[in-house]
């Protein structure tokens, strides 16, 4: 692997945790899940250490439920393991309204540097696909100003 693409595929924040809280709540506002779908989607939005280390998504599951930003109940079934369902609660919507807003914030001053930087290099960043613009907005997640 190239040392451009090292760059596109790692997580340049270093805090996945911190970053994975909207990602969650936005999921859990979806509809109420368990932690194993949970790391199915977040998968889907990229987030590879979510899938090879699940003890991250579960920690974070842990601290929001701490928080009172969700909550869960155990589940059984006839068949299969008993499973914690999650769901959002209200103040788990009022934090992710203000993730949300804090990712557009960030969202906003990278696409600008990315703009000003391609006209002033010339450098054709075309190459940067959805998946790696989502990736530069989690690395933005812990922004709070």
């Amino acid at each position: 692997m190239s040392e451009r693409e090292d760059l596109k595929t790692r997580d340049p924040s270093g805090s996945i945790g911190r970053n994975l809280e909207p990602f969650l709540l936005f999921e859990l506002m979806r509809e109420p899940s368990y932690g194993y779908d949970l790391i199915r989607r977040l998968d889907e939005y990229g987030f590879r250490r979510a899938t090879a280390e699940p003890a991250v998504v579960y920690k974070v599951l842990r601290k929001l439920e701490d928080d009172h930003s969700i909550q869960s109940q155990w589940a059984t079934k006839e068949s299969g393991p008993a499973r914690r369902n999650y769901e959002i609660t209200d103040r788990g919507r009022e934090l992710l309204h203000q993730r949300v807003y804090h990712l557009r914030r960030y969202l906003d001053r990278v696409n600008r540097l990315i703009g000003e930087y391609q006209q002033m290099t010339g450098d054709d960043l075309s190459e940067l696909t959805s998946s790696t613009e989502a990736e530069l907005a989690t690395a933005g997640a812990g922004e709070v100003s």
